[in-house]
């Protein structure tokens, strides 16, 4: 039983492995705007060169797949997806943000470049997502790119992605609840707005829809208890960043809400309700069940 455990860890990181070297090739090759300045594109290209997990495009991706749409569909989304992560990534990076000088073992972009340039790259993808979108659904269905275009605009702003991350600057209690209210907008909104991306793709049910929401909201929420235990115990050297950098900066974590074992069985739990949804898929969702255990055992 644990070697096919193990099996099936080492197939789905080859599986992993091989879907983001083929998204990198499309990632690189078809956001760039005309005109884009080639000091614009060189400092993106950087940022795009230090690798990533490509968690989200991985989810629109394999969410989509279970409702019968091809890779050659559902890139683009999953390409917009990374590019708003991206920026958020850029932005959290910043002096006036979190300001941290590595991300995944290089310099972060405003080390490497400049502030302004970090600032520009950032709304760049931000913009762009969208024109994207636009570009590649509108003659699909019109439909679908309104739907991707209002998901996506809610997930990263000021009720989704941004609002979390002034609740993660300035909080105004600590407590379980906003807590729980911070992680899901900063961390879990573009994790839900991936999941939920499969679904709009393969034009799913309502019922679909929801799965795809609770099956986004659960794994985003171990995703967030995952990175709060990497911040204390991670190794620099695999993260690519510094670690313990809440307790130093006084942020109240997940971790100091629940405590440690706790937390990792609240992740568990979570595990759980979102391999349950998953299973309703058969066969077709077997890299998403995969994809959750994968999301707490990370190093990374």
């Amino acid at each position: 039983m644990t070697e096919k455990i193990e099996e099936n860890k080492v197939n789905f990181l080859d599986y992993l492995k091989s879907f983001s070297k083929k998204f990198d090739k499309f990632y690189n090759q078809k956001y760039f705007i005309k005109n884009t300045p080639k000091y614009l594109k060189d400092s993106i290209y950087y940022v795009n060169s230090t690798g990533g997990k490509r968690i989200r495009p991985f989810l629109v991706h394999e969410c989509a797949k279970l409702f019968e749409v091809k890779f050659e569909v559902s890139i683009y989304a999953a390409i917009a997806i990374e590019m708003v992560h991206t920026y958020s990534l850029i932005h959290d990076d910043l002096p006036s943000m979190d300001d941290d000088d590595i991300r995944r073992g290089k310099e972060t972009l405003h080390k490497k470049y400049n502030e302004a340039t970090a600032i520009l790259s950032g709304d760049a993808l931000l913009t762009d997502s969208f024109n994207l979108l636009v570009n590649n659904y509108k003659n699909i269905d019109q439909n679908i790119c309104i739907e991707l275009l209002s998901l996506l605009s809610r997930s990263a702003g000021s009720g989704g992605m941004v609002g979390g991350q002034v609740l993660d600057l300035f909080p105004k209690k600590k407590n379980m609840n906003s807590i729980n209210i911070m992680n899901e907008m900063k961390t879990g909104a573009l994790i839900r707005c991936s999941t939920c991306f499969g679904s709009i793709l393969g034009k799913g049910s309502t019922k679909d829809y929801k799965n795809m929401y609770n099956y986004g909201s659960a794994i985003g929420k171990v995703f967030q208890i995952k990175d709060d235990l990497l911040d204390i115990h991670g190794d620099e050297n695999i993260l690519g960043k510094k670690t313990n950098k809440d307790k130093i900066k006084g942020k109240f974590s997940f971790i100091d809400l629940y405590g440690e074992q706790k937390a990792k069985t609240i992740a568990m739990k979570h595990i759980s309700d979102a391999k349950d949804i998953i299973s309703s898929y058969g066969r077709k969702g077997i890299y998403l069940n995969f994809l959750t255990d994968y999301i707490l055992d990370r190093k990374k």
